[in-house]
């Protein structure tokens, strides 16, 4: 493996372990410890507005430095074979996965979350959440993709 390459790994590792654990802090422990805070049937708009507003730079550093660090690895080492193509091209549909949950939150979901109704709050939250999950799981599979890519190297 080549230095450039080693570089790249790491830098590639760095986001996803950053962007995968932003989302599962968020998903996982702040959302749920936000609803026990506050009184039954309100929505923890503040700390959920909040928490998004300051996530959104490492999960958007993390999005940006994942595809580009993935480019740079297909530049300095391209598929060799057909086993290697099929797990790049898992990892570019995970990563995918990823980016498209991300952008809908951002774009779609928090602008409207922000102008509900506790109830509607509640339920926007909710498909948030899943989205959240399908991005958590998404990254742990490209992460063992990229795992596998690297062991099947060796």
């Amino acid at each position: 493996m080549i230095l450039a390459e080693k570089i790249l790994l790491s830098l590639h590792a760095i986001a996803g372990a950053i962007w995968i654990g932003s989302v599962f802090m968020g998903a996982f422990i702040d959302a749920p410890a936000a609803e026990e805070s506050v009184e039954k049937g309100k929505f923890p708009f503040r700390f959920i507005i909040g928490q998004g507003k300051r996530v959104f730079y490492s999960v958007y550093f993390g999005i940006f430095q994942l595809w580009a660090t993935g480019i740079g690895l297909l530049i300095v080492h391209p598929p060799q074979n057909g086993m290697e193509t099929k797990m790049i091209i898992g990892k570019f549909f995970f990563l995918s996965v990823m980016t498209v949950f991300t952008l809908y939150g951002t774009f779609i979901t928090w602008p409207k979350m922000q102008l509900a109704t506790d109830k509607e709050a509640y339920a926007l939250h909710k498909f948030y959440n899943y989205r959240a999950y399908g991005t958590f799981i998404s990254g742990i599979l490209g992460l063992l993709l990229t795992l596998w890519f690297y062991l099947y190297k060796l």
